[in-house]
């Protein structure tokens, strides 16, 4: 039940430092981002084109090429956009999944739990730091824990250039 537990980002643990299921939780992390990755390609995969000799490395190259071709520009200061995730404490359960994934370092470990039974909860430390639009950390949040305000909202802050 412990192996689980872990897998799934259930552990009750402080923390993963000296645990022998550490490798549990990296393969998970290892999974879920290989999940997103496959969720990106389909939404990229030409539907009824006749183009099924297409491979998946080839869809992904060509992913990344209209990915590097369409880059984001601001058009308001970064800090007159509020475009942040928040955090429900009460759902968080200080897996640290979305620290891990996050590159900008948004997240950080919050305070320690007193009773030292449960792990910290984490929290949005540097708001600013998150890039306008990403998504990202939702889908990899096992609790359902993380919310961004809707897209719609935002779009006008971005413009997309070549």
């Amino acid at each position: 039940m412990l192996f689980l537990d872990c897998f799934f980002g259930r552990c009750s643990k402080p923390s993963c430092d000296g645990c022998a299921l550490r490798l549990v939780r990296s393969l998970r992390l290892t999974l879920k981002s290989r999940a997103m990755q496959r969720e990106e390609d389909l939404s990229v995969a030409p539907v009824g084109s006749g183009e099924q000799s297409v491979t998946a490395h080839a869809r992904t190259t060509q992913h990344k090429q209209d990915a590097t071709k369409k880059r984001k520009r601001l058009l308001a200061p970064r800090e007159e956009i509020a475009w942040y995730p928040t955090i429900k404490p009460e759902l968080c359960n200080g897996c640290g999944d979305c620290k891990v994934l996050c590159k900008p370092g948004v997240f950080e470990l919050g305070a320690p739990d007193p009773t030292g039974i449960c792990r910290p909860k984490l929290i949005v430390a540097h708001p600013f730091k998150c890039l306008v639009l990403c998504n990202r950390c939702v889908p990899i949040c096992t609790s359902g824990a993380i919310i961004l305000p809707p897209k719609e909202k935002f779009e006008h802050f971005v413009e997309y250039i070549d």
